[in-house]
This record gives structure tokens, C-alpha cells and sequence, in this order.
């Protein structure tokens, strides 16, 4: 059975992964949010990336390592989102570094890249982190307003029903002075 990720477990596997790993890494997906100390909702599973085009089995089996010596199981460890991040372009100009060692820094997505891997299929859990991240961030969503509405344009092509629903509330929910504090 997988173990809920909240902000105090993701605080202490982000503390081991950057005295243990090398390089630089992106937390993505809904562990984002726990890594901000806001528990939203359940997540049970660590979205961390590597953003060196050279990663290696050795570098997810090292992730999965650090997961079981916190009593985690092994696929705790989710890498799918490498997939969706390798299609953006710019990465690197959305990076916030939240901690870093002499050999690792973990970074998360600012506010426009969080959107823009969400946006990628938008499921109702993923407009319900829009929001929160939006709560929690307020003058870096100001800063990529702009950007972030023009996203939508792009993703209102080819979406099924419900996520242009989705897309349409998220939209209102933006414009509504209830989401920015």
C-alpha cells in the first residue's frame, strides 16, 4: 500500500535526495505542492527529474533507494513526468531553487511552468493545484499572468469536453478576484 505524500515527509525525502544525489533536479506534479508546505490533497507518489539530458537508471534507482530507507515503497518513484517536461522548451528560465548541497540542487517549477505541464491534461485534481499554487503564490502568478492566459489559448485545441470545461473554470476562477489574495 502506497503512503500518502504530505509537506512533512516530502521535506524530509527532499533533505536526503540533496545530500545523496548529484546534479540538478525539478520536482513536478502534485508533490509541488506538499514541497510548499501545502497540503491540498493525497498524492502518493514523488515527481523528482532530473534536468540533465544525461539521466540513468542508476540516478532513478538512487531515488528509489533514498524512498525505501524512508520506509516508502520503491514505486513511490514516479519518472513519467521526464516525458511531459522534455517537451517544453525554456525549462530553465522557469526554475526556482528551493535547496541545494555542494554537489545537488533540487528546483521547483515557478508558477508558469507549474501551468504549463498541468495544462497538459488538466484533470480536476490538476485545476484544484492550479488554484492552490496561484493561493500560494500570488505576486509570481502576477508576474506570468500574461504568459499563463495565453497558454490557454493552445490548450483550448483538441480537448475533450470535460477538460475544456475545466479549462473554462479554471479561467473564470482566475479572473474572479476570489483565487489571487
Amino acid at each position: 500500500m502506497k503512503k500518502s505524500i504530505d509537506s512533512k515527509l516530502m521535506k524530509k525525502f527532499i533533505n536526503l535526495a540533496v545530500h545523496q544525489l548529484e546534479g540538478e533536479w525539478i520536482v513536478i506534479g502534485g508533490t509541488v505542492l506538499p514541497l510548499l508546505g501545502i497540503d491540498l490533497r493525497v498524492t502518493v507518489d514523488i515527481d523528482l527529474v532530473n534536468l540533465e539530458s544525461k539521466n540513468s537508471n542508476a540516478q532513478s534507482l538512487q531515488l528509489m533507494e533514498i524512498a525505501q530507507s524512508m520506509g516508502l515503497p520503491v514505486e513511490t518513484i514516479n519518472q513519467a513526468g521526464a516525458y511531459f517536461l522534455s517537451k517544453i522548451d525554456g525549462v530553465r528560465d522557469h526554475l526556482v531553487l528551493f535547496q541545494s548541497s555542494s554537489k545537488c540542487k533540487i528546483y521547483r517549477p515557478d508558477v508558469y511552468l507549474f501551468f504549463k505541464l498541468k495544462l497538459a491534461r488538466l484533470s480536476q485534481s490538476d485545476l484544484e493545484d492550479c488554484l492552490a499554487i496561484i493561493k500560494h503564490n500570488p505576486e509570481e502568478f502576477k508576474a506570468h499572468k500574461k504568459a499563463i492566459t495565453s497558454l490557454f489559448k493552445s490548450a483550448l485545441k483538441d480537448v475533450t469536453p470535460d477538460m475544456k470545461e475545466r479549462l473554462i473554470e479554471l479561467q473564470r476562477r482566475i479572473q474572479s478576484s476570489s483565487v489571487v489574495t
